[in-house]
This record gives C-alpha cells, sequence and structure tokens, in this order.
C-alpha cells in the first residue's frame, strides 16, 4: 500500500518528462549483447552466466526437463544443473540461423517500435540513447518518426506527434546511429565477431517539402558512405524505409488497430492523426528509399501478391488485431505474402 501511495504522489501527468519506473527495465552496459548483428560475437556474458527467469524454471519443471530442485525454481541462483543445460550444444544457435547467403526478404528482423522514447507513448522522454541501447542489444531495424522542427525548419525534430512527449533533433538521432555503426565496425576490424547485419530505417515523415529535403539532407551528410543507395553497397550499410501514400487513399481496417482498453487519450491522438493530412514524398526523400517501401494497403488485393497502385517494393504495413481478423479465411495467402509484410 505504501509503495502505490508513494507512486501515486509523484504521479505528474503534467510534466514535461516523466520516466514510469516499469519502462525502466534493467540496466544496459555496451557489453550487453543480443541478437541481429551481434549474434556471433563474444562477449563478456557466457551463456552459463545467463539469467534464467522463474518462468522458464517452471517450465522446465513442467515438462520434466529439471527436478524442481535442479531447476531453482525458488531461487535467483543459477543451479549447477541449469548451467549444465545452457551450455549444451543444441542450445547454441545452429550456423543456418546466422547464414547471411539468402535474399533480406527472407529473414526475420530484429525491430524496434517508437524506438526514440524512453517510456510512455503520451508524455515519456524521447533520447537519442534510447537507440543507441535498441542497436547494441540487436534490434536492426528502428524508427524515426520526424517533424518540422519549432525553432528551424532546417532541423527536424524527432518526437511522438500529438503528445505530451519530449522530442529531440533528428540530426542527433543520425548522428547515434552513425557512431554505433562504426562502433560495430571497429569491433569487427578487431576480430571480435563476425560481420555485422545492415540497418534499417523506419522512417515516418510528417515534414512538410523543406523538412523533408532536410531529412535527405542531414542523412547524407552524417551518414556518408555508411548509407544503402545502391543494392551493390549494402554490406554494413543504413538502409531508409520510406513510408508511401497510395494515391486518395483510405486506411483499410487491417492496417490499423483500435483496442477496447485504449484509453480516451490514444483515441484522441489516433482521430487526430487520423484526420491530418499525409504530406506527399518530395523526390529528394523518396530517392533514398530504395529497398522497400511502406505502405498501408488500402484494400486486400496485397493478399494476391499484387498491391493496387502501390510501389514496386512495397513493406505491407499491417496491426495485429488486423492482420488476426484476416487469419481464419487468408491464412495460406498471408503465409505466401509474410517476407514482405
Amino acid at each position: 500500500m505504501a509503495d502505490i501511495t508513494s507512486r501515486l504522489s509523484k504521479f505528474n501527468p503534467f510534466a514535461k518528462v516523466r520516466t514510469d519506473p516499469e519502462d525502466q527495465g534493467e540496466a544496459i552496459t555496451n557489453e550487453t549483447v543480443g541478437g541481429g548483428g551481434h549474434a556471433a560475437r563474444p562477449s563478456g556474458i557466457t551463456k552459463s552466466g545467463l539469467k534464467v527467469s522463474h518462468a522458464l524454471r517452471s517450465y522446465l519443471v513442467q515438462e520434466k526437463v529439471l527436478s524442481k530442485a535442479d531447476a531453482g525454481v525458488d531461487s535467483e541462483e543459477t543451479t549447477d544443473a541449469l548451467k549444465q543445460l545452457l551450455d549444451k550444444p543444441h542450445v547454441q544457435v545452429p550456423a543456418e540461423v546466422t547464414d547471411r547467403s539468402h535474399p533480406l526478404p527472407e529473414y526475420f528482423i530484429s525491430s524496434s517500435h517508437n524506438t526514440y522514447l524512453l517510456a510512455h507513448q503520451l508524455y515519456g522522454e524521447s533520447s537519442t540513447e534510447a537507440y543507441a541501447t535498441a542497436l547494441r542489444t540487436g534490434s536492426r531495424c528502428v524508427e524515426i518518426d520526424a517533424w518540422d522542427g519549432e525553432d528551424s525548419l532546417d532541423e527536424p525534430k524527432v518526437t511522438h506527434g500529438y503528445t505530451l512527449a519530449s522530442n529531440i533533433s533528428f540530426r542527433s538521432v543520425c548522428e547515434t546511429i552513425r557512431d554505433i555503426v562504426d562502433e560495430d565496425s571497429a569491433a569487427t576490424s578487431a576480430g571480435s565477431g563476425s560481420e555485422p547485419a545492415p540497418i534499417l530505417i523506419s522512417l515516418e515523415n510528417h515534414c512538410g517539402p523543406h523538412g523533408q529535403k532536410r531529412l535527405a539532407e542531414i542523412m547524407r551528410e552524417t551518414w556518408q558512405h555508411r548509407l544503402h543507395v545502391k543494392l551493390s553497397e549494402l554490406g554494413n550499410k543504413i538502409a531508409v524505409i520510406v513510408e508511401y501514400h497510395i494515391p486518395d487513399e483510405k486506411e483499410d481496417s487491417s492496417s490499423s488497430s483500435e483496442s477496447e482498453d485504449d484509453d480516451d487519450e490514444h483515441r484522441q491522438m489516433k482521430k487526430q492523426k487520423k484526420e491530418t493530412p499525409a504530406s506527399p514524398i518530395i523526390p529528394e526523400l523518396a530517392e533514398l528509399g530504395v529497398y522497400a517501401q511502406s505502405v498501408k494497403p488500402s484494400d486486400h488485393s496485397w493478399l494476391s501478391g499484387e498491391l493496387k497502385n502501390g510501389p514496386h517494393h512495397h513493406l505491407i504495413n499491417v496491426s495485429e488485431s488486423g492482420l488476426k481478423a484476416l487469419l481464419p479465411k487468408s491464412a495460406a495467402e498471408i503465409a505466401a505474402t509474410t517476407p514482405n509484410t
């Protein structure tokens, strides 16, 4: 009860920056290694040093893999039996999982949504450190929501639109991503691991023509040779996914999600976003989205593999609830189009 009272006393919905303790998670250091481009890289964390959750311990007991005592269900310590289980060869990542000889659309990519936010969607803090954390812990696709800057149209900002979330400069986000790419390259050159995987940028544009021009210029200035604009240059480069708007588009129900659990603030934010017309993508910005263009379908034509009025290299953007509604009838079609979804 005292904990609840303490947390309520700190609640201030009008504060410029607020961090919810539940959103803080565990501390992340440079030695924290996730999947993605770091999958085969040695680190200070050995398998025997990994933490095993209470849920997983209970599952091992339930499936009779370990006894309750060997699983250490009532302890935070890693038992000898758990260490032996973690060290078994079948726990190691098979070579075929890290095989990079296939086309990029055939891989599942660890992605981050609203990457810039450290905490709450409506009033959380935006930070470049969130990008560093996501990339260092295995994400290979990060999202940037770009808006025209308030103080200068030459410097777009990154924030969660129509909310009380704070903002950071688009340039600082690009600089952070550049530094992580260089960090990965340096580790590879030093023989610390395999070649890191490319980074995909999911760019959600809310800028006008001038702001879009600045987005393209800042990305070129900051990323330079790291920016991928030709397939032959992919390697350890950054690829931008630019959103594509179908002419006179009407959003299909499967491309957006509306939950009964959404509060009034969320519903108002979604309504305002829907009522705000999308800015046409100018050629200078579209030029960077050469590998894939994210598009919200206006109908179900994408299930046949051919999206009406869509771009050639399209990446279908559908909500989980919308996809779930289509599954009973269209499971086979969805499975066939998954590489582009």
